[in-house]
């Protein structure tokens, strides 16, 4: 094959793949915009999408790239531009990068368009902690063969974001002391509260310590610490 028939050739598969392409590139698109690129857990993020006429039906997913999964569809009005809210709620979205996709019907044809935004961690928690029972008073008999007596207490945990509750925070906790022990993780309810049981077997006066977490993925861990005093009197 000569040089002439070659790029004749090469001339004719051009032609053929921008037949091919022309359509789609062509194509009319779905312009997106997003008034923010990264969004904190629990923020809002405004979608705006406009259309080359109104469609006959459209249609927005929200699609976890990593996971590749879709975390949240919403179907649009038929209109030629249209806006949406949406809101990164914590459990539905994690940290991570996503993508907005909104596909549509128009003139009888599928076309679509994307964007992409990122989620980054939320605002900080705010821990606050109040004991039961600050101060206890406990007795020994001498002459009993239990030379120690058993006390209890409750730490009473709460759990706000911007100054609203926050449910299901993991609590984490530990006590500083002899013989004591203490509830090591517990949850937070609707109403952002958890209750951390505390018990110590005691044979002196001692003040304990009781340490809490609070852990919450895509925040700041929160930290809080508590005193327990325990005053013991012996006698018979």
């Amino acid at each position: 094959m000569d040089t002439k028939t070659k790029i004749v050739l090469l001339l004719n598969l051009i032609f053929v793949v921008i037949l091919l392409t022309w359509p789609i590139i062509n194509a009319p698109k779905i312009q997106i915009n997003l008034d923010r690129e990264t969004v904190p857990l629990g923020g809002k993020l405004e979608v705006r999408a406009t259309f080359p006429s109104v469609p006959s039906s459209a249609k927005l997913y929200v699609v976890d790239l990593e996971l590749n999964k879709t975390v949240y569809t919403l179907n649009l009005k038929p209109a030629k531009e249209v806006s949406a809210k949406l809101y990164i709620e914590e459990g539905k979205y994690r940290i991570g990068h996503y993508v907005i996709k909104i596909k549509a019907m128009l003139d009888g044809s599928s076309i679509e368009g994307e964007d992409f935004f990122n989620v980054f961690g939320g605002s900080p928690l705010n821990l606050t902690l109040r004991v039961e029972k600050p101060e206890i008073d406990a007795f020994i008999n001498v002459t009993s063969k239990k030379q120690y007596a058993e006390v209890n207490d409750e730490v009473r945990a709460k759990v706000t974001m911007n100054g609203e509750p926050v449910k299901d925070v993991k609590l984490l906790a530990l006590t500083l002391g002899r013989n004591a022990t203490v509830t090591d993780v517990v949850y937070t309810n609707a109403s952002g509260e958890g209750i951390i049981s505390w018990k110590a077997n005691v044979t002196d006066n001692e003040t304990y310590s009781v340490i809490v977490q609070a852990v919450k993925p895509g925040h700041p861990i929160a930290s809080g610490e508590v005193q327990i005093k325990v005053n013991v009197r012996k006698g018979s």
